[in-house]
């Protein structure tokens, strides 16, 4: 028989409903299951061949922790990090802070209106829903919500009050295959150990055709690049990836998800970012400005001293880092990745690769 008539044939095959359905039942599962790595590997390629990168502090409790780079894929991360149970030591309730509700109100607007059309009743789930005011925002805007968080975080307690659902991270995988049309993870995906076994989750829960919104901090930027040891959102252990467009983007493919569109600005953090990454080079302790102004400032002597050297030097940091930070977004190199990533079907996917 003729190779053209073979492959027509094998075309044919692989079209009917019964194959295409194996095959796609077999792709998930493949994402769904987590590869062995070994400790310290990366959780992109798991090669073990990082090298250093620079050392970070801590803003809240002054340790150490070295940022390395994979050789073979770019991947960032803290390494070595904090086991699974000292990590959580580093998220007092204090981290958490709180922000005045009118800024808190008008920054979740921008990101509601960043969502895809919303078409009907649709079902949005929200990663790190924190305090759950954004999904509360998505809520009045209708769509249907559902949050996942940490067992201490207060809105664990009042979600009955509240009337929406909210899982715990380990119950995720409990929540219906496709059974949601979006999926959020804002400023969440660079604090979880294993980001690609989120992932894979997060293709099982949505639905075909449907699209996961994240937004990480910006290892590539300009701020970043910047700051260095010294960059605001370094935010080490806590941040234990750090995640530039090329490796997120093999990430998200490799667990079938094909991203769609890229912002790298943000209102919310781009310029104040570069205003705090410049003072934390005259400050004592990182990121000091910040936590006063979410109402996490230290007691001790030096954030008196922290506090008034940031205040002296607001005036002249700011014009420059509203220049840097618009030049840094037209480069696509701001403070932020936020990246529209969709579950497409099998052979969408497979044209992709």
């Amino acid at each position: 028989m003729d190779a053209p008539v073979i492959g027509l044939r094998v075309g044919l095959l692989l079209t009917t409903p019964w194959v295409c359905q194996i095959i796609r039942l077999m792709m998930e599962h493949e994402a769904a299951v987590p590869t062995e790595r070994r400790e310290g590997a990366c959780n992109l390629c798991g090669a073990s061949d990082a090298q250093p990168v620079f050392t970070g502090h801590d803003p809240l409790s002054g340790e150490a922790f070295p940022v390395v780079r994979c050789g073979r894929c770019g991947l960032s991360y803290v390494h070595p990090r904090p086991s699974i149970e000292r990590l959580s030591h580093y998220y007092p309730e204090a981290y958490y802070g709180k922000r005045h509700p009118f800024f808190a109100n008008f920054m979740n607007d921008l990101r509601v209106r960043k969502l895809p059309r919303l078409r009907g009743a649709q079902r949005l789930l929200d990663i790190g829903c924190g305090r759950g005011d954004f999904i509360l925002r998505c809520r009045a805007r209708g769509w249907s919500v559902a949050g996942v968080e940490q067992s201490h975080s207060p809105v664990i307690a009042l979600k009955a009050a509240l009337g929406i659902d909210v899982y715990e991270p380990d119950d995720l995988a409990s929540i219906a295959a496709e059974s949601f049309d979006v999926v959020t993870l804002w400023h969440v995906l660079e604090h979880l150990p294993d980001p690609a076994s989120t992932l894979a989750e997060v293709r099982r829960i949505l639905k075909p055709g449907g699209t996961v919104l994240i937004e990480v901090p910006n290892f590539g930027g300009w701020d970043s690049r910047l700051g260095g040891p010294t960059w605001f959102h370094l935010d080490v252990p806590r941040h234990l990836f750090h995640f530039e467009r090329e490796p997120l983007s093999r990430l998200l493919h490799g667990a079938g998800l094909t991203p769609q569109r890229w912002e790298t600005f943000s209102l919310e953090y781009d310029a104040f970012s570069v205003v705090q990454t410049l003072l934390n080079r005259l400050c004592s302790r990182p990121n000091h400005l910040f936590q006063l102004l979410i109402r996490r400032g230290h007691t001790h002597a030096r954030s008196v001293k922290d506090t008034v050297v940031s205040l002296a030097a607001l005036p002249a940091l700011l014009p420059l880092a509203l220049v840097v930070s618009a030049l840094a977004a037209r480069r696509h190199a701001g403070g932020v990745l936020r990246v529209w990533a969709e579950k497409r079907g099998l052979f969408a996917v497979l044209h992709s690769e």
